[in-house]
């Protein structure tokens, strides 16, 4: 008789699953079927779709090593952890980030879900505006320097879904850092 499932590897399974066909149309069956699990040890274990997907989600932002309430004096380092958790991000689930902030907009129960990685994101937007009021950064609304700073990994992972072939080397956190601050800096 086999082990029980690793949560983590039911994370991963809803996530791929949800990435390839959408929130909507991924079933719960094909959901236990990559999991390894039988449907009703999933809904045992998870309650619902939604649910599942939430704690999926959240497991994804418990490596966040930014100390997002106290940021520092030194944007370039501030500004490489940011890009650091984004790039890995989007390197590991960017297919599933780019389907949920497709779907949120119809879907009650992902607009839902979303709502805690929002919550990171006005975190995000404090460590801008830290950095804003130091004058290291050009003052504009933070969630702009933000999608300003993460934009170039986003096109990354939105080429790969596109085109299966692109073999884009991993993004370097400092180069992306770099590249964005010469045309953020005052």
């Amino acid at each position: 008789m086999a082990g029980r499932v690793a949560d983590e590897a039911v994370f991963d399974a809803v996530l791929a699953v949800i990435a390839e066909q959408g929130y909507e149309r991924a079933t719960t069956r094909a959901i236990a079927d990559a999991a390894g699990i039988n449907e009703a040890t999933l809904f045992r274990r998870f309650t619902s779709k939604e649910n599942l997907l939430r704690q999926a989600v959240r497991s994804n932002f418990v490596g966040f090593a930014l100390d997002l309430d106290a940021p520092g004096d030194d944007v370039t380092a501030d500004l490489i952890t940011i890009v650091s958790y984004y790039a890995r991000l989007y390197e590991t689930r960017g297919g599933v980030v780019l389907t949920l902030m497709r779907e949120a907009k119809f879907s009650p129960e992902v607009a839902a879900v979303l709502a805690e990685p929002e919550k990171l994101l006005a975190k995000v937007d404090e460590v801008i505006l830290h950095h804003q009021r130091r004058g290291a950064l050009v003052v504009e609304p933070p969630r702009h320097t933000f999608f300003a700073l993460i934009g170039p990994l986003m096109m990354r992972s939105f080429a790969r879904r596109v085109d299966r072939l692109a073999t884009q080397a991993p993004a370097d956190p400092e180069a992306v850092v770099r590249r964005f601050l010469h045309g953020h800096q005052p």
